[in-house]
């Protein structure tokens, strides 16, 4: 596990929403937790908080100012692990429903990003980073492709995947040519991100898109009751750990200590 270098914000710079530090400490978990022994699980619960948020953004028409790019980033580099690991993660977990969920976050962003992204240049940075990396979206399609001709546990999940890839890959479908055809016109070997970005905007009205159902529905938290009995015991070892500062405190609160009592048992 390796956390990357905290960059400190400044002193001056504005105040963000809560929901900016939660999204930051889900893009962390993701970038630092790429590791053999996947934390599938909870991947599984980040991946739901984010879905969460998108889906409170979208209900609310809230424009969150985030640097929406690092979490694709994130989510781009763990498809490129799992597709990396993929012989040794398969004998472990169900890489394709985690994958299920990074592809359908990517499609709550290119179906609804339009009505809480920052600004139509976010909903543009999207496209380009899909483009971009389209190289990971061909492969982890191909993957699905191979799971779900052949009989196997996996072989329903894995065409539910590829079901999943349908706008990303007519995105990606959709945009190569067009690039490739700019270049060739303009007798550009190599594109910029700018110059990408205007093939993009200039081309948005011939993309069509399939509409799917459900997307910003997600399940209600329940918890299981093995996470009953961890919130439980955290509870008793902050309240130990208050004690035990009230008592170097010597402060004479018997109410409180009480109170404390209620919530531990």
């Amino acid at each position: 596990m390796r956390h990357r270098k905290l960059l400190l914000l400044d002193q001056d710079s504005p105040s963000r929403p809560l929901a900016c530090a939660l999204l930051d400490m889900m893009v962390e978990f993701v970038m630092s937790h790429l590791m053999k022994n996947l934390p599938i699980e909870l991947y599984g619960k980040c991946f739901g908080v984010i879905h969460r948020v998108l889906c409170y953004q979208k209900k609310c028409r809230v424009r969150l100012q985030y640097q929406w790019k690092q979490l694709y980033t994130a989510l781009i580099n763990l498809l490129k692990f799992i597709l990396s690991n993929e012989v040794h993660l398969m004998k472990k977990f169900n890489i394709f429903q985690l994958s299920s969920q990074v592809i359908n976050i990517f499609n709550l962003f290119i179906t609804y990003g339009d009505t809480f992204l920052p600004s139509p240049a976010s909903y543009d940075e999207l496209y380009y980073e899909l483009i971009r990396m389209h190289q990971v979206f061909d492969n982890l399609y191909s993957m699905a492709l191979r799971y779900s001709t052949i009989d196997s546990e996996f072989k329903e999940i894995a065409v539910k995947l590829s079901n999943n890839l349908v706008n990303v890959r007519a995105i990606i479908n959709h945009f190569t040519p067009k690039i490739e055809t700019w270049m060739l016109q303009n007798r550009q070997s190599s594109l910029t991100e700018v110059q990408v970005l205007e093939v993009v905007r200039s081309n948005y009205d011939t993309l069509t898109l399939k509409l799917q159902d459900n997307l910003d529905q997600h399940e209600r938290y329940c918890e299981k009751p093995k996470e009953t009995a961890f919130f439980t015991q955290l509870v008793r070892v902050v309240v130990a750990d208050c004690r035990q500062k009230l008592d170097s405190m010597q402060v004479d609160s018997p109410s409180l200590l009480q109170e404390f009592q209620l919530f531990a048992t």
